[in-house]
């Protein structure tokens, strides 16, 4: 037998950890998330799992915003939608990423309104920090404040960008970075789905995709992980804890105070 050949015809596979917790201050969790065909039902506050997924594999993690269940189904809403862009980019592979995201982006938006208005509230939406990962390249994208990071060499970079007002402040250089951090303005949306009030139309932000190699870790999560921990800390609990990196995140957020609700998904290269 060719041991060679065969593994060669392996498909393309992925590790996900996946974990999400309420936190120890809010009694919901506002917070959702989507790997392929799996998100988070409404009634389940608390969530750990890994397991592995073929690609094209579509991760993203959702952080409801508006109180209650208007936050709680925003998120909902948007992971459920998720599951159909994977459908997508199985169905069209020929088809632009872009494309299909911005598709998708468009549906999420406007079921969130949909929702809003059914419900005679005002306000209400989620944001988004996602990748799509196919011929082992990732493609992520966001809108809001939930962040996107690659732990590469043992080192992590921040993929995403924060749409917020102090980082808006920081660019205009009105804040320097720490007072940015510290800063109300932080948490202060400029962008997520649910904004476009009128539905004329809402596009993430793309990042430039990444090839993605064996040893690298993508990280997708809430506020409510980098609110707690630095980026030295939650590098420094991703190389310490290879077996179950989002669970440990989670507990170190947790351990630092847990003031809000926290999801983390890592994913790393199967075969």
């Amino acid at each position: 037998m060719d041991f060679n050949e065969n593994k060669r015809k392996l498909p393309e596979c992925y590790r996900v950890y996946l974990t999400t917790h309420t936190g120890l201050v809010r009694e919901n969790n506002e917070d959702n998330f989507t790997i392929n065909t799996v998100s988070k039902k409404l009634e389940y506050r608390n969530l750990s799992f890994d397991a592995v997924y073929e690609a094209p594999l579509v991760a993203a993690v959702f952080d409801g915003m508006g109180g209650e269940a208007k936050g709680e189904h925003a998120a909902f809403i948007s992971a459920k939608l998720a599951k159909g862009l994977r459908n997508a980019v199985k169905m069209y592979p020929d088809k632009p990423i872009n494309v299909l995201v911005g598709d998708y982006i468009q549906r999420a938006n406007d079921g969130i309104r949909a929702f809003l208005e059914e419900n005679y509230c005002q306000t209400g939406g989620t944001t988004v920090a996602a990748a799509i990962i196919k011929y082992g390249i990732i493609f992520p994208f966001s809108l809001g404040d939930s962040r996107i990071y690659l732990l590469r060499d043992s080192k992590l970079f921040q993929i995403s960008h924060d749409h917020t007002l102090a980082m808006k402040k920081y660019e205009a250089n009105i804040y320097t970075k720490e007072e940015a951090d510290k800063s109300l303005d932080s948490h202060r949306l400029t962008a997520f789905l649910g904004a476009d009030y009128y539905r004329e139309g809402i596009s993430p932000q793309y990042y430039e995709p990444v090839v993605m190699k064996k040893t690298d870790r993508l990280l997708l999560c809430s506020d409510g992980l980098y609110d707690e921990l630095s980026p030295d800390e939650i590098q420094a609990t991703m190389n310490k804890y290879p077996d179950n990196p989002a669970l440990e995140l989670v507990r170190a957020a947790i351990d630092h105070g847990g003031n809000d609700n926290v999801t983390c998904a890592v994913v790393e290269r199967e075969y």
